[in-house]
């Protein structure tokens, strides 16, 4: 099967919330947490417990200001397709509202709302953070303010209710990660070899399963992704019928269309690792895969893709030596630790291939090297500024100047040199980027017309995993300060360091949702993923290192010069 192509998409800006104001008893949600859960849909698969949120219908005597406020307000209950929402409609748009059009993510506290009441106009000003497009994809938002207009009429008994609405819905940035839930659909890198998670977002109510099946089987991947992952599952076969029952063993039964029976044993092993892989955090236990006008599942079992979990202890220089540190023990790695420890100079940074057969280096100033056992090779990269390398999964090491952010070049495992196109063209400088461990992603940290940005782009490459190039790059966040460091805490995950003044900040980012800070020591230098306890793993210019326990960072390592980045395990290796 071949790379998929791109599909037109439509995201739907939504229907919004009134700022209110109203204390009126039935626009109000009121959550509950616990035990007591809505109940599934038929065929729905069991998620873990989480806040459950319900609306009120609406009030006699509501004057349409407090209509369309609980008309907003209803959107944190999407049970049976937001059916209290609907409550505030009327006429032919109680039935062809369409709320999964999308959601627009805002501050509540910062609408605005103008009302024409002598001609039943409600018009809202809303500063979206962030949007779901009607596939689940996540997008942070730059667009500005947005008015959202709806027309309201009054009935015979003299109610007020909404003729006229925008599709979608509105959610408060706070009750967003309750209302829907993010989920992982698993693409392939273009050789196949690994899985590239596509955020998606989905209403956390209902049979899940069927959301995240149909988008990865009639869909497509996100717009930023799309070009440069694979799916074996080609664009003429469909999902039939059009939903995944799940049973009570949280078993997903999921059938192909016809065109599916002409799919060969490798296709069809790919298709269920791709289902099997997207259903992990839906409650679903197992999938079986039917073939339409046939009697029987197939029998299928999902392989096994590359590795991409790091090693769980840090792999670090210290004072000379280069290895993996746990406790104060340091445990070398054979013929690499010995060929970096011989390097003169001081190094400044250390990336490692999955084999832990390679690494890139830089030295004070510009240098940089790839090492092997055998011996170092310098790179032939002469140009000044340059930050810290990268290597892939595939061999090939990244290098780009700061201040010329466009200037991206490759380096193959025989050290010829490549241009990438796309790159950063807008940026007028770059001060980090790390490379996803699957090779289909890259983040950044820019600046860009006086910004401070996080972003991420996808990595095209050909069947043999040469890059060929960036896609256009997606804003993961807005900076208050410069970054400083960046690295892949998870697959689907970004750790971001910046610092101004004695401010040091951590920002964890997810690639395709929302993100979250916190303040860390100051000095830190360098991120990269943590342990089982700990997300992130910092090291400070003084060498020491620390993980976070609660809300609190703990030191846990000193001396250390470099933290250097894994970019996997060898396979085969023990996890």
């Amino acid at each position: 099967m071949s790379t998929v192509d791109p599909r037109s998409r439509r995201t739907g800006i939504t229907a919004l919330v009134l700022t209110l104001i109203l204390a009126l008893a039935g626009c109000t949600g009121l959550p509950t947490s616990g035990e007591v859960k809505a109940g599934l849909e038929p065929g729905a698969a069991a998620e873990e417990p989480r806040p459950q949120y319900y609306a009120g219908a609406p009030v006699r005597g509501s004057t349409p200001e407090q209509i369309v406020a609980g008309f907003i307000e209803a959107a944190i209950s999407p049970i049976d397709s937001w059916k209290t929402a609907r409550l505030f409609l009327d006429g032919d748009l109680a039935e062809t509202w369409r709320p999964e059009a999308g959601v627009t993510v805002d501050i509540a506290d910062e609408r605005r709302p103008q009302v024409d009441e002598e001609n039943g106009i409600v018009t809202l000003r809303i500063d979206p953070t962030a949007t779901v497009d009607e596939h689940g994809t996540y997008t942070s938002s730059a667009s500005g303010p947005v008015e959202l207009s709806f027309r309201l009429a009054k009935r015979e008994d003299g109610e007020w209710r909404i003729v006229e609405a925008p599709d979608g819905v509105v959610l408060d940035r706070l009750s967003f990660p309750d209302v829907y839930r993010d989920h992982r659909l698993a693409y392939f890198d273009p050789t196949w070899t690994y899985l590239v998670p596509d955020v998606r977002w989905f209403p956390a109510t209902g049979n899940t399963a069927t959301y995240i099946v149909r988008e990865l089987v009639n869909g497509a991947p996100s717009p930023w992704l799309a070009g440069s992952v694979a799916s074996a599952f080609a664009q003429d076969v469909d999902l039939v019928p059009n939903a995944v029952p799940v049973d009570a063993d949280q078993i997903a039964h999921v059938t192909l269309n016809a065109v599916a029976a002409a799919a060969d044993a490798t296709t069809l092993t790919r298709m269920m690792t791709q289902l099997d892989a997207s259903l992990t955090n839906a409650g679903v236990q197992d999938v079986r895969l039917m073939i339409e006008g046939e009697d029987s599942p197939r029998t299928v079992d999902p392989l096994v893709p590359g590795q991409t979990r790091p090693d769980p202890r840090a792999l670090v220089l210290r004072a000379g030596e280069f290895g993996f540190i746990s406790g104060s023990e340091l445990t070398p790695i054979e013929g690499l630790s010995a060929a970096i420890a011989d390097m003169p100079g001081p190094i400044e940074s250390i990336a490692v291939s999955p084999d832990q057969q390679v690494a890139v280096l830089k030295q004070s100033p510009d240098a940089i090297y790839r090492v092997t056992a055998d011996q170092p090779d310098v790179v032939l990269d002469e140009r000044d500024g340059l930050i810290d390398p990268l290597i892939d999964p595939f061999g090939f090491i990244w290098t780009v100047p700061e201040d010329d952010p466009d200037a991206i070049l490759t380096w193959s495992p025989e050290l010829e040199p490549t241009q990438i196109g796309g790159g950063w063209p807008d940026a007028t400088r770059v001060r980090g980027m790390a490379m996803s461990r699957d090779g289909s992603r890259v983040a950044a940290l820019l600046t860009t017309g006086g910004q401070h940005l996080a972003v991420v782009a996808s990595v095209r490459r050909d069947r043999n995993g040469t890059p060929t190039g960036l896609g256009e790059a997606m804003r993961l966040s807005v900076l208050p300060e410069p970054g400083v460091s960046i690295a892949w805490i998870e697959d689907a995950r970004v750790g971001i360091v910046t610092t101004a003044g004695n401010i040091t900040r951590v920002f964890e980012q997810q690639v395709g949702g929302p993100g979250e800070s916190s303040e860390a020591p100051a000095g830190i230098t360098a991120i990269e993923f943590g342990t089982q306890d700990s997300s992130v793993r910092l090291l400070g210019k003084d060498g020491l290192m620390y993980t976070r326990r609660g809300t609190s960072w703990q030191q846990t390592g000193a001396e250390v010069s470099v933290l250097a980045t894994q970019m996997g395990t060898p396979q085969g290796a023990d996890e």
